[in-house]
């Protein structure tokens, strides 16, 4: 099993020109993965979304199966936590949603039953909506 880091669009510290160029390159990598089972989608709680929106609706359109995660949840209160599970609901139209925090562990289990799941299913099965 592969883990690749895709870089991110919200706050990377790059020029506007090496930022356009991630879009076709990872198209490009995403479409062409016959092997690919999950794209996990790595979203800071404490911070709109920015083109995570946008990332989300593409991945769905081309049927290849992700989730999103919450990152950094123990930084936020329960309060906040909620309200970003809600905005994160309607923004990605989705209500799988796993909140995570590295700190604290709380999330963990849930993401590696979601990794366990997409990479132990059939695998004639490349493309579901999740």
């Amino acid at each position: 099993m592969y883990f690749v880091d895709l870089p991110g669009y919200g706050y990377a510290k790059v020029s506007k020109t090496v930022r356009d160029s991630w879009g076709p390159m990872i198209e490009d990598y995403l479409q062409n993965r016959e092997q690919l089972k999950l794209a996990v989608m790595l979203v800071d709680s404490r911070i709109a979304t920015t083109d995570s929106d946008v990332t989300k609706r593409w991945l769905d359109r081309q049927m290849i199966p992700n989730t999103i995660v919450l990152t950094k949840t123990d930084k936020i209160s329960n309060n906040q936590l909620q309200k970003a599970l809600r905005q994160g609901a309607r923004t990605f139209n989705t209500k799988e949603i796993i909140a995570f925090s590295a700190v604290s562990g709380a999330g963990k289990d849930d993401l590696l039953a979601r990794i366990s799941a997409a990479t132990t299913s059939d695998p004639t099965v490349r493309k579901t909506h999740l």
